[in-house]
């Protein structure tokens, strides 16, 4: 069973149906190869994994720690061959997963990388982290933090300039009709979309938003149903330049 669940944890499955002529890496040390977005990306570099030590220290939890190193909580949870009811004790020594994502070749400096979001996009632009929005029909920028973890990238602006610009870009009131984004991070240029409406649950409290957006990437899901959407890929195909599919 332990082997099954580091399978799991290597290739970042999340089910049991597997594509035929898929490729999958049997991890056996420290490192190990998650699977390459050739198809998506015209890339054939793969996602690298390398792991780090954590200690556990008083207070700590698996929550807290996947949000301190950008590591979803449940690709931390099968890394460690844990479950939600696991519990942890001062000295324990936790491996976290470390997600290498290569650069992707992109159609001009303009445009941006296209990342799948569950094999990539949401390793580069983890929670906890701040990125750089810009629009792309109207250049315009401003910055969100990445919330909470998901289907898709649940974000909220940064402060209450960042919030009144998102509200310009959109015409002068919020919107659910999503538009082509380039979401800056470490030094990298992705391609995404968003809509700018309001809604669920918010962690920045003095932003004057109630609430977070979504951010998608290639192949992210809605939560409501679990499905692609396709008006928000579309315009990831706009931020991207070419077709993705």
């Amino acid at each position: 069973m332990d082997a099954i669940k580091n399978v799991w944890s290597a290739n970042n499955l999340r089910t049991d149906v597997l594509q035929i002529g898929q490729i999958l890496t049997i991890p056996n040390g420290t490192s190990s190869t998650a699977p390459s977005n050739t198809v998506q990306n015209g890339s054939t570099a793969p996602v690298t994994i390398r792991n780090i030590n954590h200690t556990v220290r008083s207070g700590d939890n698996m929550w807290n720690i996947s949000t301190q190193y950008g590591v979803p909580y449940n690709d931390l949870l099968r890394h460690n061959n844990m479950t939600a009811q696991s519990t942890l004790r001062i000295g324990q020594v936790i491996q976290v997963p470390q997600f290498q994502v290569p650069v992707r070749p992109v159609v001009s400096a303009r445009h941006g990388e296209v990342l799948d979001w569950w094999t990539e996009a949401r390793y580069v632009f983890s929670t906890g982290k701040v990125a750089t929005i810009t629009d792309f029909q109207t250049g315009r920028q401003f910055q969100v933090r990445h919330t909470m973890r998901g289907n898709h990238a649940d974000s909220e602006p940064l402060t209450s300039r960042d919030a009144q610009i998102v509200r310009e870009i959109w015409g002068g009131s919020y919107s659910w009709t999503p538009r082509a984004i380039i979401v800056e991070i470490d030094r990298r240029r992705l391609a995404a979309a968003m809509h700018s409406m309001p809604h669920g649950d918010q962690i920045i409290r003095n932003n004057n938003y109630n609430g977070h957006f979504c951010i998608h990437f290639l192949n992210s899901q809605r939560h409501s149903d679990g499905q692609v959407q396709s008006s928000m890929q579309r315009q990831i195909e706009i931020a991207a330049g070419r077709s993705i599919r």
